[in-house]
């Protein structure tokens, strides 16, 4: 005898429909698909920017059934970057700072003529712990690759497996030394190409902090592109300590991640030579038994960094209070469904868009954190190995080198 409602306990039926409730919910199912919200002053120069983004003003349709959840798109990003991911082959060169850190950088050579003629570099700062070898970052690679650009990422100091840290410092939020010795160097091995500037989470706060910096760094480049960043440390910390969208789990899960790379450089970071210089950054065991980002900042990073605060540490370290000193067609993309990225925090860049002629901020309905996953044509249920977020970086960039050229 088959089941039915009919001697199903009532317990039973509750809790399945608890159950499929809480699992639509979670899969945020009755949510539609939507073209990105634009936030902009108005000016020609973007109009003429966006028109020539297509994927800018069409519906983004992340796969069904599962892409719709923010929490899933980030997950699969963190766990696996991308499917089918190539592997681009590239030159890694490599420069000492003068605490003597060695930064190193990836260069990958365009595999196609850019449509418009022209020789033009991509300088990509990856988010926390990444680097050329990430597997998103391969996937855009080989994207841009294909479509005309040379390619230069910078691999965080720490983040690489196979090289060791020279002095007893990693990558940090608001660092951005390792990123400007990476451009100094692509200015003198290719004098002749014009540079476009982008970062992913943690290395969009880096770019625009860069370019906030000095009028110099900006004068350096065509446009930037910051993606999925949060704008400002401090704002953000009272909801990393939270359990609204589960940011509480990721932080736990980021910090761990931030351990495994500290335990596998302990020797240099926290050696003898390491407490002679940052004696009070060198207290391993609060270190390991941190359970949040911001705890890490407050024993360590801001410690080494020679910060008397963690408040200090977050405020210099924060792009956005350098994001009004930026005067060039700049691209900020951030998604509402982004678990890490709480929606409080791109308002900031919403200011900077408002004020700003040469700006646009692009909030999609989904997407996640580095996500933005698209379905097969031939299988709607199935993620594309390229994503959404890849095509729209190169399509920005092409539309700022159309646009310059005809000015």
């Amino acid at each position: 005898m088959g089941i039915t409602f009919d001697n199903m306990s009532p317990t039973i039926f509750a809790v399945g429909a608890v159950i499929l409730y809480l699992l639509f919910r979670f899969l945020n199912l009755a949510s539609y698909t939507a073209s990105p919200l634009l936030f902009f002053k108005g000016s020609q120069i973007v109009q003429g920017i966006i028109k020539a983004c297509p994927l800018l003003t069409e519906p983004y349709i992340p796969p069904l059934l599962w892409g719709k959840s923010g929490h899933i798109q980030t997950v699969i990003y963190a766990k696996l970057g991308r499917i089918k991911s190539p592997f681009p082959s590239g030159q890694r060169l490599s420069s000492v700072m003068p605490d003597g850190a060695t930064m190193t950088f990836d260069v990958f050579e365009p595999l196609a003529e850019h449509s418009s003629g022209g020789d033009y570099t991509m300088c990509v700062c990856p988010g926390i712990a990444n680097s050329s070898e990430s597997v998103y970052i391969r996937t855009f690679v080989d994207h841009a690759q294909r479509n005309g650009y040379r390619v230069a990422v910078l691999n965080h100091l720490g983040a690489l497996k196979n090289i060791k840290l020279t002095a007893p410092r990693i990558f940090s939020y608001g660092e951005t030394d390792e990123y400007a010795r990476m451009i100094e160097e692509i200015e003198r091995v290719f004098p002749n190409s014009k540079l476009l500037s982008i970062g992913f989470s943690m290395g969009g706060n880096l770019i625009c902090k860069y370019l906030g910096d000095s009028i110099e760094h900006q004068r350096k480049f065509i446009c930037a592109m910051s993606i999925c960043q949060g704008y400002d440390a401090m704002a953000a910390m009272p909801h990393f300590t939270g359990w609204d969208l589960l940011l509480r789990f990721y932080n736990w899960a980021m910090t761990q991640n931030l351990k495994k790379l500290l335990n596998a450089h302990r020797d240099v970071l926290f050696g003898a030579h390491a407490k002679s210089l940052y004696p009070t950054a060198c207290d391993t065991e609060k270190i390991f038994w941190a359970t949040a980002l911001s705890e890490i900042d407050e024993v360590y990073t801001r410690r080494r960094a020679g910060f008397s605060s963690l408040e200090e540490f977050y405020t210099k370290s924060s792009c956005r209070y350098v994001l009004n000193n930026i005067d060039m067609p700049i691209f900020f993309l951030n998604a509402e469904d982004d678990p890490l990225i709480h929606k409080d925090l791109w308002h900031y860049a919403k200011e900077y868009v408002m004020t700003h002629e040469k700006a646009v901020l692009a909030v999609t309905k989904h997407g996640g954190h580095l996500g933005f996953f698209e379905c097969e044509p031939s299988h709607p249920y199935a993620m594309h190995p390229l994503t959404w977020l890849d095509k729209v970086i190169v399509q920005y960039g092409d539309a700022v080198i159309n646009s310059s050229k005809g000015e």
